[in-house]
């Protein structure tokens, strides 16, 4: 089955909650476009399962574990497990992709398993954090098994799985090759997990006076560092990122319900409803209560109040952190 949506469930630490009913076979097929989610971003998360990515239009710019690329039409990348990733459609225009996030059991089969020792756990263990592929030959052992695997999933045919995992199958061991040479992927773990530590804290404390010594202080880091990491990784200072948390939980009330706009403001942490709607409408282009009313109306909109507060999307960057309000 095809997943299609336009907002991302996640706890409070970033980590994307899989849906419902993946327990035998743990692998989502999305297809969606960038466009459709808030500000025109899918937001910083991650997930314990690998994820490949196909830009099927439009440009995008992906962020995955502290760098930045640029994904044109027919592009794709692979990332792997428990890195930190956003995508943001780039220009004007829609921005269509397809997606795969999966277990890596599904090709390494049982622990201690040839497939898993030989070929999975290598990959997951010591491989880069991401690779980014251009639509050409070269890559074809990436984009023709991706697009067979993607029909298997739609059509769901008996043993459509089978298919599905032989496709896979093909495309990590065409990344384990290509990945051969390139950074590993665990010592930036420390820094990404000290980044997921402050958001979780972040999430936490949304609606409560925030600095960024306390910030820092959540991950065990000094202020310096704590505004290095979220430079590197979410591309924004701390506090402009606990702002554009706050907007998105306020719109996540707003979409869901029928409380006063300078109520939900305040549950928020902004201090002042004119500041709240300033913030409000440079992230998201228009101002509370239209954005309530067309979240309200629209069923594709209202999926937002899905979306943890966390969960937030990033677009208009600042050239200064501001405070929270």
């Amino acid at each position: 089955m095809i997943r299609s949506k336009a907002f991302l469930p996640t706890d409070p630490c970033d980590c994307e909650q899989p849906d419902e009913g993946l327990e035998l076979f743990d692998l989502a097929a999305n297809e969606g476009d960038i466009r459709r989610y808030v500000a025109g971003s899918i937001p910083p998360h991650w997930h314990r399962e690998l994820e490949l990515f196909i830009l099927l239009g439009g440009t995008a710019q992906a962020e995955i574990g502290g760098k930045v690329f640029r994904i044109e039409t027919g592009g794709g990348c692979f990332i792997n497990t428990g890195v930190l990733h956003s995508f943001t459609a780039a220009g004007g225009g829609h921005c269509p992709f397809r997606s795969f996030v999966f277990d890596a059991g599904i090709v390494g089969g049982m622990p201690g398993s040839v497939f898993d020792v030989r070929y999975v756990r290598p990959l997951l263990a010591e491989g880069p954090e991401c690779l980014v592929f251009s639509r050409q030959k070269d890559n074809d052992p990436y984009f023709i098994p991706f697009e067979q695997a993607f029909q298997a999933c739609r059509e769901e045919e008996p043993g459509y799985e089978l298919s599905v995992r032989a496709a896979l199958s093909q495309i990590l061991l065409f990344i384990g090759g290509k990945g051969q040479g390139t950074s590993v992927k665990r010592p930036a773990m420390i820094r990404e997990d000290r980044v997921k530590q402050m958001l979780r804290w972040l999430d936490l404390h949304l609606g409560e006076e925030v600095s960024v010594g306390k910030i820092a202080r959540s991950a065990s880091v000094g202020e310096r560092e704590c505004h290095r990491l979220f430079r590197q990784y979410l591309r924004c200072g701390p506090m402009e990122y606990l702002n554009r948390c706050r907007v998105l939980a306020a719109a996540e009330r707003l979409a869901s319900t029928n409380e006063p706009v300078t109520n939900i403001a305040m549950q928020c942490g902004f201090a002042t409803p004119s500041y709240f709607s300033k913030r409000f409408k440079q992230l998201t282009g228009c101002t509370p209560r239209e954005y309530r009313t067309t979240a309200q109306e629209s069923p594709a909109q209202k999926g937002v109040t899905e979306s943890a507060a966390g969960s937030v999307c990033r677009q208009n960057k600042q050239p200064e952190d501001n405070p929270s309000g």
